[in-house]
């Protein structure tokens, strides 16, 4: 990326020839962005399930290890704060906990001020373990960074933040279409 133009791969050509990204038509664009997101999204995940292939986070799942984040390090949370920060069920939360229990990563104890909520905690094995997933995050961020040079960083994270906003905006809305879908299909 060092040329000074932004490149992209034009998967048409038998050989290897680059096309500048403001050559491409908006539908070309458009696919080769889709295929750009597909591919980072399933490499992080790959490279996120053998990041867990070590002693602190054996057994774990990707799923189990972002609850274990989602609780953090020396926090009590409801289940309920769980599952918002997660994007998900509390019947969701629930199963994933009882397993995290089970295993040794998590505790739950009743809030003393209320004890209808049941509070979650990381034990000192779930503690190593958010911290080992956290430190494969900050690792994978810097070698990711390491190629970029400051101008190229900062408009990385520019357009980071704008698509973040958007997909949240997006999730947003489709949450609230569902719900108002079930509302008018449970009044009918």
């Amino acid at each position: 990326m060092r040329e000074g133009k932004l490149m992209a791969h034009n998967d048409d050509a038998q050989n290897e020839t680059k096309v500048p990204v403001a050559a491409k038509s908006p539908d070309e664009a458009s696919r080769e962005l889709n295929k750009l997101f597909s591919a980072t999204f399933d490499s992080v995940l790959r490279i996120e399930e053998h990041a867990l292939d070590n002693r602190l986070t054996a057994g774990l799942t990707i799923s189990e290890l972002h609850t274990i984040a989602a609780v953090g390090l020396y926090e009590s949370k409801p289940m309920k704060a769980i599952a918002e920060a997660l994007h998900v069920t509390l019947a969701t939360v629930t199963a994933a906990v009882n397993k995290l229990e089970k295993k040794g990563f998590v505790e739950r104890r009743r809030n003393q001020e209320d004890r209808r909520q049941v509070l979650v905690s990381l034990t000192t094995k779930g503690r190593k373990a958010c911290r080992a997933h956290d430190m494969f995050h900050e690792k994978m961020v810097a070698r990711a960074l390491s190629s970029l040079d400051a101008d190229e960083t900062h408009a990385l994270m520019s357009a980071l933040r704008q698509l973040v906003s958007f997909f949240n905006e997006e999730a947003d809305y489709a949450a609230s279409a569902r719900k108002r879908n079930r509302s008018e299909a449970a009044s009918a």
